[in-house]
């Protein structure tokens, strides 16, 4: 399975780093992981929403036909670890390519929305960027614990 992280993100911190080192070591024993940064673009100079727009266009340039897109979005639905495990394992079996998209600080462009295949959002609480990203790192590994009988996810 492949499943590759999009995100609009500044220079990422050394805790985050090791985090998501951490949880790829143990996600690439069951799927090949990608994570793509994408750095954000200055909303002063140009505006919010062509920053936003901006950042969608550039993002769209690194999704394929081919793939599953889940939009990280705030208005998203909300799935349990359990539930989230099971839309992946179903799209596992169906050999889909995901690609899991996360916004910048203004959030995901119209354009992206429309092309993402599912909108989850992993809570109501908004999340600093490279916090989230570690968060849905977890939440794949989780899952292929769910997925695989194992002890981890309880």
């Amino acid at each position: 399975m492949q499943i590759k992280i999009l995100a609009i993100s500044k220079k990422t911190q050394a805790w985050v780093r090791e985090a998501e080192s951490d949880f790829y070591s143990r996600v690439k024993n069951f799927a090949e992981l990608k994570i793509e940064l994408i750095a954000p673009l200055d909303e002063n100079a140009l505006g919010v929403e062509k920053a936003r727009r901006s950042e969608g266009e550039k993002l769209l340039e690194k999704i394929h036909r081919d793939e599953f897109v889940i939009a990280c979005e705030r208005g998203g639905l909300q799935l349990s670890s359990e539930k989230f495990a099971v839309r992946i394992g179903e799209l596992r079996d169906d050999s889909r390519k995901i690609v899991f998209v996360i916004g910048g600080s203004n959030g995901l462009d119209p354009a992206i929305l429309a092309r993402s295949d599912l909108q989850v959002s992993f809570s109501d609480f908004t999340f600093p960027h490279e916090l989230f990203r570690v968060i849905l790192l977890e939440q794949i590994y989780r899952t292929f614990m769910i997925l695989n009988n194992r002890k981890y996810h309880k």
